[in-house]
């Protein structure tokens, strides 16, 4: 499909970013000229509060002007990739972006420098909103460089990144999947489709057509890997800090503990029960080989469920009722401002993502093909972007921004609150059959899956920092390795496995997989609540929501009435698994 072929109500609206390029040059112009200002206040800007806080009002006028530009230029390559003008404002973007962490990688150190006189300065009233930031910055100071050494990392800023601009470019024309001698159109948002096939032959051909792409370019994929783990691994030793785990559990500010007890649930107490779920499957397949790309085939019949775009936000709002008015109105504005640009075509970028800035709306890009996963997709990227709405709304720019770790909190609540829907309100014993068996591999994607990855990941950078060589043998063979173990002795590893990593492009983002655990044991917590009738447990939830970063993620997860460092909530969330995997037998049982 070409993008011209869809109805432009299903597209996202990027002119209400820019309507024309002189829109965009006038805020680039701006942004320049901004960027001088602070510049030429170096040496000044800390002198006195007055100076400070004029300093201050312009850094967010630069960053907010700079992240505007970038969301548009971001969102309009993803889905016009071949489009050489949009490419040209990119480079030129990313290219003043790059200059201008250059050339103002002095404000953290002057901030450090001045931290006595600052501290004086946060008491005033017009300093509330800044606390916090400046707070974290001057406790930065341990791992702060000279100003020199901080000019030089800053212009290594643009290399680092490298590695997952080469990744994010990749795009494969896969070959076409072949059913009853008609080719059919296969890329990553369609791939699940045909795994999903009742057709071994159908399934595996998929499944080959699609990896041997990876395959073909594997030197170049362990070339981003490795450089991206190489990366974060300098970056810790320089910045003094342990390790590259160290390094990133200290810019979420939370403690390194909790990673470990996070893979030490699933990867080693909890994992029994994914095996389990795997016997099940085999059972209830009747294969004597279970292959892990047999492992999508759908295990009840009403497993087709389709639902178009329009109905799909009937079911959302119904689902996330619960939430109140305020929240289904945001929900509204979505689809009535055109915030969501829905369907897969020829070169877009695969998967889906919730992306924009303080000064845009929360664009959300999705691959949507009708059938559940796509409606479960659509409210999770709903919930991040509802999450952005209500914090850019309510905070001030410098706390707008919230962590990676709590970032998907609210996609999960969504999804937790949909399916908990789908299933009480099944109008077949089947229906029902199925929605638990979604819940359940929703599961385990979250509760199993990401902390899989997150093994995968600590290990990778471990032989970084060590200076070991990451080739693609190296890389492939341990991603093999840790799923054999991961899937367990009934499920059958197709040749391809190892290379199956290179496709997943959580890997580039430094420890973020383990955080979708998290999200789903707090969500699971908060949903119960909620179901439970807790007006209370509604009215904090938002509460969390609107309040953006403006504190740590473990103190705004506490006003949402949830404690992340509770070992409760892991257990609690691996048992609702268990007693959801124990209802889908008796029902599956009792169908036979």
């Amino acid at each position: 499909m070409q993008r011209k072929d869809i109805s432009i109500q299903y597209t996202f609206d990027l002119t209400t970013i820019y309507p024309d390029n002189q829109s965009f040059t006038a805020d680039f112009d701006k942004v320049s000229r901004l960027k001088e200002d602070l510049k030429q206040a170096k040496d000044s800007f800390t002198i006195n509060s007055d100076n400070f806080y004029a300093f201050l009002k312009n850094q967010d006028e630069y960053s907010k002007l700079l992240e505007k530009l970038y969301t548009y230029c971001h969102l309009a390559c993803d889905v016009e990739p071949e489009n050489q003008e949009l490419q040209s404002l990119m480079a030129k973007v990313m290219a003043f972006a790059n200059q201008g962490n250059v050339e103002l990688n002095f404000i953290d150190l002057k901030i450090i420098e001045a931290s006595e006189t600052i501290n004086g300065y946060l008491s005033e009233d017009r300093f509330a909103s800044y606390r916090y930031a400046i707070k974290e910055i001057i406790k930065f100071k341990e791992h702060l460089l000279s100003e020199e050494n901080e000019q030089l990392i800053a212009q290594f800023d643009a290399i680092s990144s490298l590695s997952s601009k080469v990744f994010d470019s990749i795009r494969f024309d896969y070959e076409p999947v072949e059913i009853n001698g008609k080719k059919e159109f296969l890329n990553a948002a369609t791939l699940t489709r045909f795994l999903k096939n009742k057709d071994r032959n159908v399934r595996k051909q998929a499944y080959h057509n699609f990896f041997q792409e990876y395959r073909k370019f594997e030197n170049t994929f362990a070339t981003t890997l490795a450089g991206i783990m190489k990366k974060d691994a300098i970056y810790a030793k320089i910045r003094k800090f342990d390790s590259p785990l160290g390094a990133s559990v200290y810019h979420d500010d939370v403690p390194e503990d909790l990673f470990f007890k996070i893979l030490e649930m699933a990867n080693v107490k909890y994992r029994p029960l994914f095996h389990q779920y795997n016997s099940l499957k085999k059972e209830l397949l009747d294969l004597d080989e279970l292959c892990n790309y047999d492992l999508n085939i759908p295990l009840v019949n009403t497993s087709d469920y389709k639902v178009k775009v329009d109905d799909a936000f009937e079911i959302i709002k119904t689902a996330l009722a619960p939430l109140g008015k305020d929240y289904l109105k945001i929900i509204e504005k979505s689809k009535d401002e055109r915030w969501i640009d829905f369907y897969p075509h020829e070169k877009k970028r695969a998967g889906a993502y919730s992306g924009g800035s303080y000064l845009t709306k929360p664009f959300i890009l999705m691959n949507y093909v009708d059938d559940y996963n796509s409606l479960s997709t659509l409210i999770h990227e709903l919930g991040h972007s509802v999450h952005s709405y209500l914090s850019n709304s309510n905070q001030e720019y410098i706390n707008s921004s919230y962590r990676i770790f709590v970032a998907e909190v609210a996609s999960t609540v969504n999804e937790t609150l949909l399916i908990n829907h789908m299933i009480a309100n099944a109008k077949t014993p089947e229906q029902k059959a199925y929605f638990i068996y979604e819940q359940l591999e929703n599961c385990v994607g979250l509760l199993f899956r990401q902390p899989m990855y997150g093994e995968f990941e600590y290990l990778l950078h471990q032989k970084a920092a060590a200076d070991e060589p990451l080739s693609s043998k190296t890389i492939t063979e341990l991603y093999a390795k840790l799923s054999q173990e991961y899937f367990g002795e009934e499920v059958k590893l197709d040749g391809l496995t190892g290379h199956s990593c290179y496709y997943i492009p959580h890997f580039y983002y430094n420890f973020y997989v383990y955080k979708y655990t998290l999200g789903m044991t707090v969500a699971l917590a908060i949903v119960k609540r909620i179901l439970d009738g807790d007006k209370g447990q509604v009215a904090s939830y938002l509460e969390f929501l609107k309040s953006g970063g403006s504190m740590s993620p473990v103190d705004l997860l506490k006003i949402a009435h949830v404690d992340p460092l509770d070992d409760g909530i892991y257990n609690d969330a691996f048992s609702y698994f268990e007693n959801l995997l124990q209802q889908f037998k008796e029902t599956m049982h009792e169908k036979k």
